[in-house]
């Protein structure tokens, strides 16, 4: 059928084509469907021609049933090519004049298929080659011409959208066809068509939207840790304002105070208690937030590089070891967790780190009778340096100012041939301050007398680089319960909304957290979906109620919105129903009320 140089050419064309096609994940579309089967019909086909010369050179008579047959089966798949490809500018156009269902193109490429088996065929021999002739070329023709009259009818239908790339292949199989029929025409020894289909299946490739599910996963990973990141920062920040507050606010009432003193032993007490919250700002705002040169800092002790979650573990075990052999297990509650996502593999002083907490956790659980202990552990990235921020509250005796200025005035560094000599997990409390000072560094320490302790411990360490480190596992899992994890939108502007994140965390939902109402507004307005909202009622400058009855306002919102409520508004949590509230959290049994509605 023609001499096999370009039919060869496309085969080898195709194969490369239809090995990067399915050597890549992608999403199922119609689009990439309707190329998957144009694709292989197109290789199968230029084959099938292929083949058909190989016949008649291997002297195979021309009219022989083996042979006729197979030019018959070449003819059924320029049918089934021309009507696929129909289907696909049918599939990118907007048109009202028919519709084409797939069982009727099945259907036709039957029909027209039985007809040309029982149809003649014959074939014109050449001195170079041989072409076919007879009726089964005319339905072939005639089927290709009806094919591409439907074509032009749909892109005159879809004039104005032409410049769109997905219309390239329809203008270039037009062109194609014409071009390589009068070439056969005037040559009827060089068969082009094959060649031609194949041009415009490669074109095609170009021209459809075929997602690439590697690329899909990349993005779905970087939004993860953007989101991830965001979330992180926003909580951070929240709980930094939210501790400079503290210090800032008792300074201010200490001011008062001491105007309106006139003792000179109560001004002396004031001025203690000033200064104290004074550097507690500072160590807020210039130890745990001034990052300009976590970068270039100098780490003091670098040994070797550990699991992070292996530390947190194994801290944790020890510290719940601590507790119940000081047979305080049933009066005292301890926790260790993680505020945020941390590097897999960090490189430092592992062991002093671990003797440093489980030392201050020794003296937590020694003055603490009954109540708790918490370790929480906030993280701060930068380039390759992780700033760790280790937060140890309890509910024991606590100290007075003076005691937690004599314990951080001293500036004496430790000598590092005795560091090395120091196994101990329960070392006083001067000894662990100057370990942290010697490891590059940070304490504060907050507390009063009967009112319990603050630690706050601030250590750098380097960040080992690894092919996949924890946080791209977890973009991971965001990948494959993208659809099943719920969303869950939280306004609270009190240390509440740090809670209620983690407490659904827990519950595999997607939470995205805010201190402003209008922010909710803004985020729904957007076009921003969420499975819940949960607004806090006393929130400023607009309460939950008005921040409902704005989102009531706008179009098409539906999404279930829960407020909470302060304990002596319980009596009135029917009239929040009555109101729109889905339903009413209490803030005095938050940790039930997630767990009732999660649940």
């Amino acid at each position: 059928m023609g001499g096999p140089s370009f039919s060869i050419c496309s085969i080898v064309i195709l194969f490369i084509f239809v090995l990067n096609f399915f050597s890549k994940k992608s999403i199922k579309t119609e689009e990439t469907d309707t190329y998957r089967n144009l694709l292989i019909l197109t290789l199968i086909g230029t084959s099938l021609d292929v083949t058909s010369y190989v016949l008649y050179k291997t002297g195979i008579p021309t009219d022989s049933p083996l042979y006729i047959l197979s030019g018959k089966v070449v003819f059924i798949y320029f049918i089934a090519w021309i009507i696929w490809f129909l289907r696909y500018v049918y599939s990118i156009s907007e048109t009202s004049l028919f519709k084409i269902n797939p069982k009727i193109l099945y259907g036709f490429i039957i029909a027209i298929a039985v007809a040309i088996l029982f149809a003649p065929l014959n074939y014109e021999i050449t001195q170079n080659s041989l072409y076919p002739t007879g009726l089964s070329v005319g339905i072939t023709y005639l089927t290709v011409a009806v094919c591409l009259l439907f074509m032009v009818v749909l892109l005159l239908e879809n004039f104005k959208v032409l410049k769109n790339k997905k219309y390239i292949p329809v203008f270039l199989i037009v062109l194609m066809v014409i071009v390589a029929t009068v070439i056969q025409k005037l040559f009827p020894d060089v068969f082009l068509i094959n060649f031609a289909l194949t041009i415009v299946v490669v074109t095609m490739y170009f021209t459809i939207e075929n997602p690439d599910m590697k690329m899909i996963e990349t993005l779905l990973r970087n939004k993860e840790l953007v989101e991830q990141a965001v979330n992180d920062k926003s909580n951070f920040l929240f709980k930094v304002s939210q501790e400079i507050k503290k210090p800032v606010n008792n300074i201010i009432d200490s001011i008062k105070i001491y105007n309106s003193s006139t003792s000179e032993e109560e001004k002396k007490d004031i001025i203690e208690s000033i200064s104290q919250d004074a550097n507690n700002v500072h160590f807020i705002v210039n130890d745990i937030t001034d990052l300009s040169s976590t970068d270039f800092k100098k780490l003091k002790i670098q040994d070797t590089s550990y699991i992070t979650k292996k530390m947190i573990v194994d801290i944790k075990t020890n510290a719940l070891n601590k507790l119940k052999v000081s047979g305080k297990e049933d009066q005292v509650t301890m926790k260790l967790e993680a505020l945020n996502t941390y590097p897999e593999k960090l490189s430092g002083d592992y062991m002093r780190i671990k003797q440093i907490l489980l030392s201050i956790i020794s003296n937590s659980i020694k003055y603490t009778e009954k109540g708790f202990i918490d370790v929480e552990l906030d993280i701060i990235t930068r380039y390759d340096i992780c700033r760790m921020i280790f937060t140890i509250k309890d509910s024991g005796k606590g100290m007075d100012i003076s005691e937690i200025n004599k314990l951080l005035s001293s500036n004496e560094e430790l000598d590092l041939s005795e560091f090395d000599k120091m196994d101990s997990l329960e070392l006083p409390l001067p000894v662990v301050i100057k370990m942290i000072k010697a490891l590059g560094g940070s304490i504060s320490i907050r507390s009063g007398k009967d009112s319990g302790t603050i630690f706050v411990v601030v250590i750098d360490q380097k960040i080992v680089s690894s092919d996949e480190d924890i946080a791209i596992k977890s973009a991971k899992k965001y990948n494959e319960n993208i659809k099943a994890n719920n969303r869950v939108l939280i306004a609270d502007d009190s240390e509440t909304l740090d809670k209620l994140g983690r407490l659904f965390a827990m519950y595999d939902y997607d939470t995205m957290l805010t201190i402003s109402g209008h922010d909710v507004i803004d985020k729904i307005k957007s076009g921003e979906t969420y499975d819940l909202i949960v607004l806090k009622d006393e929130m400023k400058p607009d309460s939950g109620y008005d921040i409902l009855k704005q989102l009531k306002e706008i179009p098409k919102f539906n999404i279930p919105v829960y407020i909470t409520i302060k304990k002596d508004k319980e009596f009135i949590k029917d009239h929040f129903i009555k109101d729109g509230f889905k339903d009413v959290l209490l803030e005095s049994k938050i940790e039930d009320e997630v767990k009732r509605i999660c649940e």
